[in-house]
């Protein structure tokens, strides 16, 4: 009610100003358009200063990058202007409209007051839509302007990349170095020596203070940090068993106490920097450049530590063998610690504006010992490797389910990065080679922590909503849902958030690049070397990134497809064959999706794409005729679902169980284990029996003979109370037991009954055949034999040996 009655409020307020003023807004224009008129200039100005000092030759790329970070603010102030004076634009319109068409020549003059009314509107039009257009023309001007920061970014980008210096195995290299080091330690010395204010406190104060820091920030990195992580993990320990979402989130705390208590000391010790009045180099670039190095060799250190778990193999989170563990354990802080300390001297030596020659020497140092760090770190995880692939009793269960072929093309890839960036640094690429070696840790970085919060998330979610934890019961009892639902939404949920976190995980991956990633990507899909397809031209480049495109697009839609089938599926109604039926659709769509998307960055598109089919028709007509028949077989089979994953089904002689349909051929399950491939072609066009079709109900018939002189009621009796008291045959249809033969000395009684799956009826009519025979001898019925026909006469008859004595007249 507040909100409603309070715009009326206003109006009553406002009324005496309109009874006294019949145009306030027209009064009130000048000033507001004055202030908006401001604004727009003041954003013009600001866009001009950008642009001289954006188009300065000595400009480097921190400069670039801070009037980067300068452009949406004007661009904010410019939205919010134009949203201001649009609809007063408008509403001046309207005016206008609403006092109609002013006289022509001839025609009777209009009232004075309404000709003055019309001026006024006029003239405030006039002013708002010169400063809309300006307001527009300021905002074209700064999109430009940002287009040419990016660009000239990513160009310095590309310089600075392919950059050569002298190579490392030339001694003048480190002549040279040797010689400009001493003016580059001075200059740098004069740079961060001098002071912004003089501090007013005394040296032994001075000093105090800074032991004071120096203590607290050293014990946030050791000891406050050790205490943290090993009072989780006894919480963890005392707690519960290690389920996977407990050793998901111990993983996490230790990763993020180790990168949270080294970012408190930096900011510590920046607070001390600043209370000091130190230079502004010192606290605008080399303490920045100082707090990423110590955090991200923190977060590395802390990120081997939480997937290691040396001390505590059984809350490992990793699926790795205790001998790997052991190997690979000193690693991560001394990897972490020398590739921190690499981009700290490279940031510091550009901050301090190091000589040419200092700063490639600088780079060539720290790569070689980037290359030699993580050379030693990958021989002893391949040493430890190859070693467990030997002695696979040593190795846990779990370790050996995984699939070795991530952890295969990780270790191919680490190993080409480090012979990448040895060489390009022995050819002088300096700058190339640091990148490559940087962007491979940094990847490794991403792809830790990656692990950490998709195991995290797809186990959080499921737990908060199972329907046993407390916000399932809440949950439950407020939206009255069956349980089944709520574990969907868990499975759905940690789906969106893993979605999410591999997004930003690629954007993560990518963020070193900078605008470069396009240029540098541009010159491997730019050859002189071209292929002439048609009217289409590819490069050697293009097709090989088409193909990655193409190989990442499959590995995309087989982790849904995987996703589907071990996560969500399972938690719904659907049968296994319509799991199986989804999963292959999912697998077809992502494979069609893909080639399309590899087509489009090959430039095929979709007219040159039917060219293509229809050159290619006539070999498909002849060629490949049955492939592309069982392939829509296949189709078909998965849509209409006559034969699904699990089914018992005949063909012709052959019976078994339906276990894969692919893209070609069903394979069948006979009862000896043995493989049956049949054609899906042959499933449709073929007359096939489906037992199990539908759950149909399995048919089980007993078919007994016994002696003649037996009581017929009495057997039927029998046999019906036996089939009535099992516990498997189904009520309806009902058992029944019939005589359906009276021949050679025997009765013949057929008993029929109906059991719930076709798999049951041989064990079921097993069980009933150990029940009814008993009972049959125990009422004194036996079961009838065939009795032998004697014929006589014949003559080939076999004559026994005692009766050869008598001749033919004793046997006529």
């Amino acid at each position: 009610m507040k909100l409603i009655t309070l715009p009326f409020l206003l109006i009553l307020a406002a009324a005496p100003a309109f009874a006294t003023n019949p145009r306030p807004a027209v009064a009130a224009a000048p000033h507001s358009i004055a202030a908006l008129a401001g604004e727009v200039d003041r954003a013009d100005a600001q866009s001009q200063s950008i642009a001289i000092g954006a188009r300065l030759r000595t400009i480097d790329d921190a400069g670039l990058r801070s009037r980067l970070a300068a452009i949406p603010e004007i661009q904010a102030e410019l939205d919010d202007a134009l949203a201001s004076l649009e609809p007063r634009l408008q509403s001046a319109d309207a005016r206008l409209a609403g006092l109609g068409v002013p006289p022509g020549p001839g025609q009777p003059s209009e009232d004075p007051e309404i000709a003055q009314e019309r001026q006024t509107i006029l003239r405030f039009r006039r002013s708002v839509d010169t400063e809309v257009k300006q307001a527009k023309l300021v905002g074209i001007e700064v999109k430009q302007l940002q287009d040419y920061l990016t660009t000239r970014r990513r160009d310095l980008f590309n310089e600075r990349l392919w950059q050569r210096d002298s190579s490392p195995l030339d001694y003048r290299f480190w002549g040279q170095t040797a010689a400009a080091m001493p003016q580059d330690i001075t200059r740098a010395a004069g740079l961060t020596a001098g002071r912004r204010t003089s501090p007013q406190t005394s040296s032994t104060a001075t000093w105090s203070r800074w032991l004071a820091v120096l203590l607290l920030a050293a014990a946030l990195l050791v000891p406050s940090r050790t205490f943290l992580i090993r009072w989780a993990r006894s919480r963890a320990e005392r707690s519960s068993s290690p389920t996977r979402l407990r050793r998901a989130a111990l993983a996490l705390w230790i990763a993020g106490v180790a990168a949270c208590t080294a970012l408190l000391a930096c900011l510590i010790l920046r607070n001390a920097l600043e209370d000091d009045a130190f230079s502004d180099i010192v606290l605008g670039a080399v303490a920045p450049a100082f707090t990423r190095a110590l955090v991200f060799a923190s977060l590395f250190a802390g990120l081997g530590r939480a997937l290691l778990s040396p001390r505590a193999p059984a809350w490992r989170l990793a699926p790795l063998a205790d001998d790997l563990v052991d190997r690979a354990k000193r690693y991560p802080p001394l990897v972490g610690a020398i590739v921190a300390l690499g981009a700290f001297l490279l940031e510091t030596a550009t901050a301090l504006q190091f000589s040419e020659q200092t700063s490639a020497a600088i780079r060539c140092f720290t790569n070689l010992a980037d290359v030699a760090v993580i050379t030693a770190a990958l021989s002893a995880v391949t040493r430890g490797e190859l070693e467990g692939s030997h002695g696979t009793d040593a190795v846990p269960a779990e370790t050996r389910r995984v699939s070795r072929l991530p952890w295969a093309l990780a270790m191919i890839g680490a190993w080409m990065s480090i012979a990448v960036t040895f060489g390009a640094t022995l050819l002088g690429y300096n700058a190339f080679g640091g990148l490559i070696i940087r962007e491979m840790i940094w990847v490794a970085t991403v792809l830790a922590l990656l692990f950490l919060l998709v195991n995290f998330v797809d186990e959080i979610f499921p737990a908060l909503l199972s329907p046993h934890s407390r916000v399932g019961r809440m949950l439950r009892s407020s939206l009255s849902l069956p349980p089944a639902s709520f574990a969907q939404a868990g499975v759905l949920l940690s789906g969106f958030a893993r979605i999410a976190l591999l997004l930003f995980g690629w954007t993560a991956m990518l963020a070193p690049f900078g605008p470069g990633a396009e240029g540098m990507f541009g010159r491997l899909t730019s050859s002189a070397f071209v292929f002439q397809f048609g009217q289409v031209e590819i490069s050697p480049g293009t097709i090989l990134i088409g193909f990655l495109v193409f190989l990442v697009g499959l590995a995309a839609t087989r982790g849904v497809r995987r996703w589907l089938e071990a996560r969500y599926l399972p938690t719904t109604s659907m049968d296994i064959g319509a799991q199986t039926a989804l999963g292959a659709g999912i697998s077809y769509l992502g494979a069609i999706v893909a080639i399309t998307v590899a087509s489009a960055y090959l430039g095929l598109s979709l007219d040159k794409i039917t060219l293509l089919a229809s050159a290619l028709s006539v070999g498909i007509g002849f060629g490949l005729q049955s492939i592309i028949s069982n392939f829509v077989s296949g189709l078909i089979l998965l849509a209409e679902r006559p034969i699904r994953i699990g089914d018992w089904i005949a063909i012709g002689d052959l019976e078994g169980d339906v276990r894969k349909i692919s893209v070609r051929a069903t394979e069948i399950e006979m009862r000896d284990r043995s493989k049956l491939i049949v054609p899906n072609s042959d499933l449709i066009s073929k007359t096939v029996r489906n037992v199990t079709h539908g759950s149909a109900p399995g048919r089980l018939k007993i078919v007994l003979n016994v002696n003649d002189t037996a009581d017929p009621a009495l057997v039927r009796d029998l046999i019906g109370a036996r089939l009535v008291d099992h516990a498997d045959i189904i009520a309806d249809p009902a058992p029944n037991v019939f005589l359906t033969d009276v021949r050679d000395g025997g009765l013949e009684f057929t008993a029929l009954a109906y059991v719930a799956s076709a798999r049951e009826a041989y064990r079921i009519k097993s069980e009933l055949l150990f029940q009814i025979v008993p009972d049959l001898r125990k009422n004194g019925i036996a079961l009838a034999s065939s009795t032998p026909v004697v014929n006589v006469g014949l003559a080939d008859r076999t004559i026994e040996p005692g009766d050869a004595a008598r001749g033919p007249a004793a046997t006529s």
